[in-house]
C-alpha cells in the first residue's frame, strides 16, 4: 500500500508520497507558517514532517525532488535539511535526504537568491561529487557546464534522466512503483532565458497494487502549452497510458494558464490538448489543487475561480473529487489530505478513522457544499 500526502500551505507546495516499500520521498518544500497566529491557517511543515519520521524511526527522506526553484517550492529548504556542501547547513537536529532532484535548470541557473540559491548550490556540489542527485534532462548547456568543472558529461550520464523514461531504481517488480518522466524538454533549457514554468519538473507514478494500477501526475507549475507538447509526444510514441490518471496534482495554484491562454469569463475552456489529458481521468478520480480557497471573484492572482469550474466539471464527470488544500475539510481548519493507493484503488483517508472513503461517498458528507469550496455540510 502507499500513501500521498498534500499539504494546507496556502499558494504553495509540499507533498509526501510513501512507497509501498516504504521510501519516502517529497515533493517540494515550503515550511508554512512559523508563529501561532491563529488567523494563518497553513500547517507548520517541519513539525509535520518531523512527526512523519519520528513515527517512522528515521532522520531522513528517501529523495527530495523539487520541481523548480521558486520560492513557493523551495521556501526554507535550508532551515531544515542537511546540506552537504557546507558546514553551517548541518547539525544533528537536521533531516538528511538520499537523494535530490532537480530539472537541469536548476542546475544552470545563475544569479539566484535565498533558498534558491543555497539548494542550488548543493544540487551543483552533488553533481560534481557525482552522488546523492539525479537530474532531469540533458541539454548541451548542462554538458558545457560539466565540461568547465573537468567532468566529462558521460561520467554523469547514471545521475541524468531525460523525458520519455523511467526513472532507475522504481521498478514493478521490486518497488511496486514506477516513476515516468513527461518533462523537462531539453530544447526548453537551452533557451537563453530560461522559463521555470516551462522547464520544471513533470512526471507520472504508477503504483501496482495486486492486480491494480493507480496512476498519479505531479506536475509543478506547468503552463498548457507545456501540456500540449506532452501530450503531442506521449501520442506520437503511443504510449497513451502514461497519460492515464487517478490522482492529479494540479498545476500552479489552480491558475488558468495551466488551461488555457484565455481565462474565459465563468469557466476556462481548456486547448484541445489539455482537454484530452483531462479525458484520461478515470472513475472515482481526485484533482488536488495545492492553494488557497478557491475565491467567489474573479481575481488576476490565482486560484482562479473560473479554471476550478473546469477542474470541478471533470470530477463531477468522473463521479470523483476536486479538493482544495486549504479548504479540507474546511477553510477554517485545512488538514492534510491523506490518498491511500491498494488493492481497490486510490481512496480518501477519513480522518480519525484511517478508514478510506470513495469520491462518491466523500461528496455525500457535504452535499450542500460547492465542490473543493470552503464548507462541509
Amino acid at each position: 500500500m502507499a500513501t500521498i500526502t498534500f499539504y494546507p500551505l496556502g499558494n504553495a507546495d509540499c507533498s509526501l508520497i510513501e512507497f509501498a516499500d516504504e521510501r519516502l520521498m517529497l515533493i517540494d518544500y515550503f515550511k508554512g507558517k512559523e508563529n501561532d497566529d491563529e488567523e494563518d491557517k497553513r500547517v507548520k511543515l517541519p513539525e509535520e514532517l518531523s512527526a512523519v519520521l519520528e513515527d517512522k524511526g528515521r532522520d531522513y527522506f528517501d529523495v527530495l525532488a523539487f520541481t523548480h526553484r521558486d520560492s513557493d517550492h523551495v521556501l526554507g529548504a535550508e532551515e531544515f535539511f542537511w546540506l552537504d556542501h557546507a558546514e553551517e547547513y548541518q547539525g544533528e537536529d537536521r533531516i538528511k535526504i538520499k537523494e535530490i532532484w532537480v530539472p537541469a535548470c536548476y542546475i544552470l541557473e545563475e544569479r539566484l537568491k535565498d533558498s534558491a540559491r543555497i539548494i542550488r548550490q548543493e544540487a551543483r556540489h552533488r553533481l560534481i561529487e557525482g552522488k546523492g542527485i539525479r537530474v532531469f534532462s540533458q541539454p548541451n548547456a548542462l554538458d558545457d557546464w560539466l565540461k568547465s568543472k573537468n567532468i566529462k558529461p558521460k561520467e554523469r550520464k547514471h545521475l541524468i534522466t531525460t523525458a520519455g523514461n523511467c526513472v532507475p531504481g522504481f521498478t514493478k517488480e521490486n518497488d511496486q512503483a514506477e516513476i515516468f518522466i513527461h518533462a523537462p524538454f531539453s530544447f526548453q533549457v537551452d533557451n537563453e532565458e530560461i522559463d521555470q514554468n516551462k522547464a520544471s519538473l513533470v512526471f507520472h507514478i504508477t503504483f501496482f497494487e495486486g492486480d491494480t494500477c493507480s496512476r498519479a501526475f505531479f506536475s509543478a507549475d506547468t503552463t498548457y502549452d507545456v501540456w500540449e507538447k506532452i501530450v503531442y509526444k506521449t501520442k506520437q510514441k503511443n504510449r497513451i497510458e502514461r497519460l492515464i490518471w487517478d490522482i492529479f496534482s494540479i498545476s500552479h495554484h489552480c491558475s488558468y494558464k495551466a488551461l488555457s491562454n484565455e481565462k474565459g469569463k465563468d469557466k476556462t475552456e481548456p486547448t484541445d490538448d489539455v482537454k484530452y489529458l483531462f479525458e484520461q481521468g478515470q472513475d472515482d478520480c481526485y484533482l488536488i489543487s495545492s492553494s488557497k480557497k478557491i475565491p467567489e471573484e474573479d481575481t488576476d492572482l490565482p486560484p482562479h475561480k473560473q479554471a476550478a469550474a473546469y477542474y470541478e466539471d471533470v470530477a463531477r464527470d468522473k463521479s470523483g473529487e476536486f479538493l482544495v488544500t486549504m479548504s479540507t475539510p474546511t477553510s477554517d481548519k485545512p488538514k492534510p489530505i491523506v490518498i491511500v493507493v491498494d488493492e481497490s484503488g486510490p481512496g480518501f483517508e477519513d480522518d480519525g478513522k484511517g478508514s478510506k472513503l470513495s469520491p462518491g461517498g466523500y461528496t455525500k458528507r457535504r452535499e450542500l457544499s460547492r465542490i473543493g469550496g470552503a464548507t462541509f455540510a
